[in-house]
């Protein structure tokens, strides 16, 4: 579930997370404005009611109250239940309750169910001389008075609670959402890393076939199938080549021994011998493609292994070759060792055949660095080089460039050994044009950090 976000776009997961979370916060909000919607009628009835019963209250306690307790029942009123009576006056300035701005949405539909209950002279003010709260007049005793009272019960305060509960829903509604995203991804994640190990060359896990979705459970037995018929498919590949390399060794061995004992002149001979050591060695380059490596990868130092490539062909002391090394040590690369050295080996293979300027002399450059978390092996030489447009093809097995490099002959499996290679370690190889020409080949494998030993008590 680990996801891997930087410089890059979201993963599956959390694009799938996200939505999720979306739609529910979405939803959320949707049912608030439906239950604010639905509920601004009983809520501005209710409101009104409580207005009206207020008023008709105050109105008969006062009026059937001994005019001898009126002003005690008066103070009472306003002290207790903040309820206050005043004479209205012709000149009091008013702000009507339905044209205060900070009233309730329902402002109108409250007046108008007040005026109904108490009569078309009723008032319902939220402001009278300055003084902000709730005015409503009233008649007592053929006189007219204006009822004040505080209105918070317009806006009542819901306490802390709501808060909790809204705290538990969204992590109830997070962990939900966690729980649901991690077990549809899950297994797609698994698919990809066991796709991208069989593209490297790895042999893959099964994939379970018995849990799960059915459709999913149907993608996993079809890949299982897949790669068992390419399996079996490699294996006769590998087989047949096997057999045929062996039975050409056998005739090719035999005709190399009578070609050196034969009495030919010296230049036919050493024509023959070199036409058969070619034949060789297509051979073995077909057994070395055909081979599926099953070899233990391990922590392997890049630098000395072009170090010990470069010394092993001569390159230092051969006056055909212009060398240039710009090799840091301490990039270390996962592979296998024998096999890494092949990689090397045939880059410096393909210098030496293909990679000769104008002037007969190879100009090659040999670079190894560690850029961020990748180690780089960059090998240029200053030859014909390559149409670019037929990079990508010439990394297929058993393509050759040779109108762009000089004609020389090959069994175009040279690139296609060193990128099967190298995938297998989880790098690339790219082809690019050198400056001023020639070609350039860049193999990308991940840095191998050293491993952390744990601190002895």
């Amino acid at each position: 579930m680990v996801s891997r976000v930087s410089g890059r776009s979201p993963t599956l997961f959390w694009r799938t997370f996200i939505l999720l979370m979306l739609l529910i916060v979405f939803s959320a909000i949707g049912w608030l404005q439906s239950f604010r919607v639905l509920n601004e009628t009983p809520y501005a009835v209710s409101t009104a009611r409580q207005i009206v019963t207020m008023a008709n209250l105050t109105r008969y306690a006062v009026v059937s109250a001994d005019p001898f307790y009126r002003p005690d029942l008066l103070m009472v009123l306003a002290n207790r239940e903040g309820l206050r009576i005043l004479p209205k006056e012709s000149d009091d300035e008013v702000v009507l309750f339905a044209n205060d701005p900070n009233a309730p949405a329902m402002a109108g539909e409250i007046e108008s169910y007040v005026v109904r209950s108490l009569g078309p002279d009723t008032v319902l003010a939220s402001d009278v001389n300055g003084e902000h709260g709730l005015w409503v007049s009233i008649s007592i005793d053929d006189d007219n008075y204006w009822l004040m009272t505080n209105n918070t019960f317009l806006s009542p305060r819901y306490g802390s609670s709501w808060l909790w509960w809204a705290l538990a829903a969204f992590a109830a509604s997070l962990l939900g959402t966690t729980l649901l995203t991690y077990r549809i991804i899950t297994p797609l994640e698994k698919l990809s890393r066991t796709v991208r190990d069989f593209g490297r060359g790895l042999k893959p896990a099964t994939l379970p076939e018995n849990s799960g979705p059915p459709e999913l459970r149907e993608l996993n037995s079809s890949f299982n199938r897949m790669v068992q018929d390419i399996g079996r498919m490699e294996s006769d590949r590998e087989m047949l080549l096997a057999g045929v390399s062996h039975d050409l060794r056998t005739p090719i061995t035999r005709l190399r021994l009578e070609t050196e004992m034969a009495d030919l002149p010296d230049e036919t001979r050493t024509n023959m011998v070199s036409d058969l050591e070619q034949m060789e060695n297509i051979v073995n380059q077909f057994m070395d493609y055909a081979r599926r490596s099953t070899q233990p990868m391990q922590r392997v130092d890049l630098a000395e292994t072009v170090k010990t490539a470069v010394h092993a062909a001569r390159l230092e002391i051969d006056p055909a070759v212009r060398l240039t090394m710009e090799v840091h040590d301490g990039v270390f690369v996962l592979a296998n060792p024998i096999e890494l050295s092949r990689v090397v080996q045939n880059l410096i293979t393909n210098a030496l055949r293909y990679g000769r300027s104008e002037d007969d002399l190879l100009h090659l450059s040999v670079c190894v660095r560690q850029e961020k978390d990748m180690a780089m092996l960059i090998v240029a030489d200053r030859g014909q080089g390559l149409d670019m447009s037929q990079a990508n093809r010439l990394m297929r097995p058993f393509e050759r460039g040779d109108s762009a490099r000089g004609g020389v002959t090959g069994t175009g499996l040279g690139l296609a050994i060193i990128d099967r290679i190298v995938k297998r370690s989880g790098g690339s190889t790219t082809l690019a044009a050198s400056d001023p020409h020639g070609l350039t080949v860049i193999v990308r494998m991940p840095f191998a950090a050293k491993p952390i030993k744990p601190a002895s008590a």
